[in-house]
């Protein structure tokens, strides 16, 4: 992946949500239980990933309660069990664990994060650096945090990437491409999901006349 980046400049991204698609649309969480692995620091992006979509859809849908202290230890490889009960889970691994050597042997590529429908949210926390590493973007929290609002896309129920490149849930991170939750990402959820009255993109860039 690494040589992708340097001929063309962006990063491939990668979901697991097809592995799930035909399985039916999962009840929604009453809990997300979070990995005793994040950091506080990154507890909290994720908490400002799920605003921002919240923000964005005005969607009561994205409203579900994080609880802290999950350990992923005790199932290294258990993201890759479909059933679950009321509770939802975001690992934090890394390539060593067996679910991420699965994954990476079916898709042929490395991967940072990948999420399924209400199930599951993986960060792949030894590949997220490598990121900045390749000037993608500037610090690991602007990472962690991109990759936080892709997977949670696909965690909604976005299964498919979108063409804008500057869609949080393009299927290419470009260097120096900012991505936001825009227009084309919100008629996609939107049309899947019910949005609210106030839903907004949340664009920082300013749109070329």
């Amino acid at each position: 992946m690494s040589n992708l980046t340097n001929i063309v400049n962006s990063v491939p991204l990668i979901s697991t949500l097809a592995l799930s698609a035909c399985q039916g649309r999962p009840d929604r969480p009453d809990t997300i239980l979070v990995d005793y692995r994040c950091s506080p620091s990154e507890i909290n992006l994720i908490t400002k990933a799920m605003d921002e979509w919240s923000e964005a859809t005005d969607s009561a849908e994205i409203d579900i309660p994080l609880s802290l202290h999950f350990n992923s230890d005790e199932e290294p490889d258990g993201y890759l069990n479909w059933e679950r009960g009321s509770e939802a889970v975001i690992y934090k691994i890394e390539t060593t664990n067996l679910g991420y050597l699965v994954l990476k042997e079916e898709y042929g590529v490395d991967f940072y994060g990948a999420a399924t429908e209400f199930t599951y949210l993986v960060f792949v926390e030894d590949n997220i650096p490598g990121l900045v590493e390749q000037e993608i973007f500037e610090t690991y929290e602007e990472a962690f945090y991109k990759t936080a609002l892709h997977e949670f896309g696909h965690f909604f129920g976005l299964v498919d990437h979108l063409s804008s490149p500057h869609s949080v849930m393009a299927g290419q991170i470009y260097a120096g491409v900012e991505t936001c939750i825009d227009e084309e990402t919100l008629e996609y959820y939107c049309n899947l999901q019910e949005c609210g009255p106030n839903k907004h993109p949340t664009c920082k860039y300013k749109h070329e006349e």
